[in-house]
């Protein structure tokens, strides 16, 4: 593979005088290393890229299509999924530009939840508010919101103050399994592979082509506020002994299920989901381009934040090639490089692993790596056992396992919608009964 010239090799990038929305200062004539059209110095070679993407589409053929074998409809949507996928992460490896990929499949799996899920429910209830017969007969999939809180009133009452089943398709304990796995997996990565919530959080945020709101003056120390109003439902939930998030302040209970509005103080709540969700996950990310209600309001990203240190992966910057220009700090979705931290040449503890800083890095100075497991120096060029060192790199690992994971979750969902978004063409409704 023919080395990358990188053009800022002898640039000295330098601060804009608030340092919020930096620029590199070089020659216009240059082009940048992340221009569109270009290939990065992470990217793979051609083999390893083919080898890659034909290992993810032998697990996910298996997973999806073989799991719907009975099932031929599903099993033609799972195939459509799966193929979308392995394009997807085809381009991922060759080109290194993991952010722009991912989006446009964690986007479509947003999307997707949506149409899935409301049709879903009005199938198996006819409605999609909450009536008192449905908590009464455990009848409410569990949302993965919900864990924190479950925790502690588990741990020293023993109850469950969720009303859903234990052992359902979509219960306590298969969702328990799923967010365990994922934290193993992928761990906060989980933020920007497998959590549908999120997914619509990035789609409103990619719609505009610019920015329309300016994070120059924006004031970083709230990228804390999720710990805070953290520990807060988790106190909160202990001593109401119930899901008190669920309760007050889902934004995505205005795309899901709800409590039927009976009384005032149900309408208030209902009230606060639909103004937190249009200002969040729709307003802001529209105007900011970045993912607010992720990186500025999300009780669970902390939560995830704090779980996903068990995780092996991390992102991490290298000293020696960074400048400090501020891209990264500009651009980061979820509000986890500050000026701050990259003065100490880290990333927040709340870093998504979304892959966004690596694209507009104009040195390549920031990486997926493993813990105990050196930075990359250099391109890897020489010709013996570059395909294996490219296979085994912490980054192609990472997306791998990231993309393998997310497409398993989702294959279902996905599958789903496309059959439903066929049979709104055919018939005009999106429900399949």
């Amino acid at each position: 593979m023919k080395e990358t010239v990188n053009p800022f090799a002898d640039a000295k990038p330098r601060l804009s005088r608030r340092g919020r929305e930096a620029r590199l200062r070089v020659n216009p004539e240059q082009a940048p290393a992340f221009m569109p059209g270009s290939r990065r110095v992470d990217s793979h070679s051609r083999g390893s890229s083919i080898f890659l993407t034909a290992l993810l589409f032998l697990f996910l053929g298996f997973m999806l299509i073989g799991g719907n074998r009975r099932n031929p409809r599903m099993m033609a949507a799972s195939a459509v999924y799966v193929v979308f996928l392995t394009v997807l992460a085809y381009l991922i490896f060759r080109t290194g530009f993991v952010s722009r990929y991912r989006s446009i499949f964690f986007s479509a799996y947003g999307l997707a939840f949506v149409l899935g899920f409301i049709p879903m429910l009005l199938e198996q209830r006819g409605h999609l508010a909450l009536t008192g017969q449905d908590i009464a007969n455990l009848d409410t999939p569990l949302c993965h919101l919900t864990i924190p809180m479950l925790i502690v009133p588990g741990l020293v009452y023993g109850v469950l103050i969720f009303p859903t089943k234990l052992f359902s398709d979509l219960g306590f304990f298969p969702m328990l399994f799923l967010w365990l796995g994922a934290t193993l997996t992928i761990g906060k990565g989980w933020c920007s592979w497998g959590c549908f919530y999120g997914g619509l959080d990035e789609f409103f945020s990619k719609l505009l082509p610019k920015r329309r709101l300016s994070s120059r003056n924006f004031n970083y120390k709230l990228r804390w506020f999720p710990f805070a109003l953290l520990a807060v439902i988790v106190l909160w939930a202990f001593l109401a002994l119930e899901p008190v998030y669920c309760s007050w302040l889902c934004p995505f209970k205005a795309v899901t299920e709800f409590v039927k509005p009976v009384n005032l103080l149900i309408w208030i709540q209902t009230g606060l989901f639909i103004a937190l969700f249009l200002g969040l996950v729709v307003v802001l990310p529209l105007l900011m381009k970045r993912r607010t209600q992720c990186g500025l309001f999300c009780p669970f990203g902390a939560f995830q934040s704090l779980a996903g240190l068990v995780n092996p992966y991390r992102v991490r910057v290298d000293k020696d090639k960074c400048t400090q220009c501020g891209a990264c700090v500009a651009e980061c979705p979820t509000f986890s490089i500050t000026e701050e931290t990259l003065a100490k040449h880290k990333v927040s503890i709340s870093c998504a692993r979304c892959g966004r800083c690596m694209e507009v890095c104009p040195r390549g100075a920031i990486q997926y790596a493993l813990l105990g497991v050196p930075l990359r120096g250099g391109t890897e060029t020489a010709a013996r056992g570059r395909f294996w060192k490219e296979v085994v790199r912490p980054d192609s690992l990472f997306v791998f396992a990231a993309l393998l994971f997310g497409g398993i979750i989702s294959g279902g969902m996905v599958a789903s919608s496309l059959l439903r978004i066929l049979h709104f063409v055919q018939t005009g409704s999106l429900l399949l009964k």
